[in-house]
């Protein structure tokens, strides 16, 4: 596959403009998922009532701050926006994966129109192909879920996973370890091998064993199981994909940009689950604290760590404790949390199978505790529980099991939730910078963009440079020519040129194209997207097809 020569040339002239700041060769980047800043007190409170002497999070030292993140038209962000927004420095709107938003009658920020849609460059492609840095993706979530994909995809929609999980694949990330094996299409795992990736589904020992990168692992159809719950032999904790993606990135000379995520602290948010929310913070701790230590022994080595919005707003203390709230015990508040051996998302799959004479068992056996006929009726109304004796129509406006689940388990202790849903407070910040220069004070998702950008050494304009560069719409890179657009396959689009005796061949979603049979690489992935009918692609593509043979 010979490379485009004209394209690469204009990378190599834009790299020499930038000047990389003698403090930060790496980045990492490390986001806990849909954290309230109380979580943390409430994670520090459980390890300390497990251990005294382990009274503090290994992030306790290196808290600067606040930050105000939200998405372009809401005060209570999604994952895909607010994510979007510390790649790109664009607040964006619900379900857009580092994509330009559309204007709104309620938009926080200014909105330009005529970009809606338009792809963002983000700080993890500008890292690789204007500083040929490496790239990771660490996470406990599928792949192509939001804030992946926020580092190296696009979309309108960030369920749309047929649009993702190829950009995450053809963007060439160096080192990817996470769930779902059920989005690598066959084509993705022919193309990665093709390029010299190691590939490990499921295979936690060979994983192990890899030396060096490119290197894929998967583990899980889907998301990998929550640290309570997780197979220590067959799956590796978060702290250990940390561990390997450092070992393995910090062979490249020229740096790398490391995204890690603490996937599923939001997940149980979402359902109410503070064992599984605090458990889940407590495994992200872990892997803090070893890119600490390696950043503290590199030296040249930047650490971000946030959350990309608020959750639940998990509390210590609701109206059971409105009496006598200052006389609880620390043994008393937490204690009820070592009967909970299961998540409440993976008991209410146990209770959906079985009829209602069955729980109390599961019930001793996973929670520790007796349930009541009253719970039991209160439970069998849920939606989504089949086997109810309540028809659908009398449960249809009910909560899902897993929510009603947590009301019953969680309103016999101490802690209390707002919502099921995400929240708008500000959310913790914690940094480490070889050279003392965190990011202090309260700084809204742009700055810290704009922060991150100015470590790694990029001009104020690179990221706009790089979007204008990469992602031109097809209508005015090729205005004047004769070309045609055919839909493939689900997620799967063509674009032909023709120009005299060229024609050019371009597939959505890869870093390719093909003039007169003869495939050339790319730097960037190629876009399309259905909802206005325009691929996104670099404006080189005009001239390389109007140079003479």
């Amino acid at each position: 596959m010979r490379r485009f020569v004209l394209y690469n040339l204009l990378l190599l002239l834009t790299i020499a403009s930038f000047g990389q700041t003698n403090d930060v060769k790496n980045v990492i980047l490390m986001i806990t998922d849909g954290t309230s800043t109380s979580l943390l007190s409430a994670a520090r409170w459980y390890k300390t009532y497990h251990d005294p002497s382990q009274n503090y999070l290994y992030l306790d030292a290196f808290v600067t701050g606040l930050t105000r993140t939200c998405s372009s038209d809401a005060p209570i962000g999604d994952s895909a926006p607010t994510t979007s927004c510390y790649m790109t420095g664009y607040p964006s709107q619900t379900g857009f994966v580092s994509t330009y938003p559309v204007k709104t009658d309620h938009d926080l920020f200014p909105v330009d129109a005529s970009r809606a849609y338009q792809p963002l460059a983000t700080l993890m492609e500008a890292a690789k192909q204007l500083q040929g840095k490496s790239t990771g993706l660490v996470v406990t979530c599928e792949f192509p879920h939001a804030t992946p994909a926020d580092c190296a995809a696009h979309s309108y929609d960030r369920g749309k996973y047929g649009i993702i999980a190829p950009q995450v694949v053809h963007n060439m990330v160096d080192v990817v370890i996470s769930g779902g094996t059920e989005y690598v299409r066959e084509s993705d795992k022919d193309f990665l091998k093709e390029n010299g990736y190691s590939l490990y589904f499921d295979d936690f020992e060979g994983m192990k064993k890899c030396q060096k990168a490119p290197m894929w692992a998967l583990f899980g159809k889907h998301s990998m199981p929550y640290d309570m719950e997780r197979d220590p032999k067959t799956t590796p904790s978060l702290a250990e994909m940390t561990q390997k993606a450092l070992d393995l990135l910090s062979a490249d000379p020229d740096g790398f940009f490391l995204m890690i995520e603490g996937s599923k602290v939001d997940w149980a948010a979402h359902d109410n689950d503070a064992k599984g929310a605090i458990t889940e913070f407590l495994a992200f701790d872990e892997a803090f604290h070893v890119a600490q230590q390696f950043a503290e022994k590199d030296g040249h080595t930047l650490i971000v760590v946030l959350p990309d919005h608020g959750n639940s707003a998990l509390t210590i203390g609701n109206t059971k404790s409105n009496n006598g709230y200052d006389r609880l015990s620390l043994q008393q508040i937490m204690e009820p949390l070592d009967s909970y051996t299961i998540t409440t998302t993976t008991m209410a799959k146990k209770m959906k199978k079985v009829e209602t004479s069955e729980w109390p068992g599961l019930f001793r056996e996973f929670f520790g505790i007796e349930l009541q006929d009253a719970e039991t009726e209160y439970l069998q109304s849920a939606r989504d529980y089949d086997k109810s004796t309540l028809s659908k129509e009398e449960r249809k406006n009910n909560l899902s099991l897993v929510k009603m689940l947590s009301q019953v388990i969680y309103g016999r202790t101490y802690f209390g939730f707002t919502t099921f849903g995400h929240t708008a407070e500000d959310v913790f910040t914690a940094m480490y910078h070889p050279q003392g220069k965190e990011l202090r004070g309260i700084n809204t998702n742009i700055q810290l963009n704009h922060y991150i950008r100015e470590q790694m050494g990029l001009s104020a304009n690179a990221l706009e440079e790089l979007t204008d560069d990469n992602y031109a719409d097809h209508r005015e890179v090729f205005e004047g020519l004769e070309y045609k657009i055919d839909s493939l396959a689900p997620y799967q689009y063509r674009l032909t040129v023709k120009n005299k005796k060229k024609t050019l061949v371009v597939e959505s979603f890869t870093n390719y194209v093909i003039q007169n049979k003869q495939k050339s690489e790319l730097n960037s992935v190629i876009i399309y997207f259905p909802i206005n009918k325009t691929f996104y692609l670099p404006k080189t593509l005009r001239i390389w097809l109007e140079l003479k043979n």
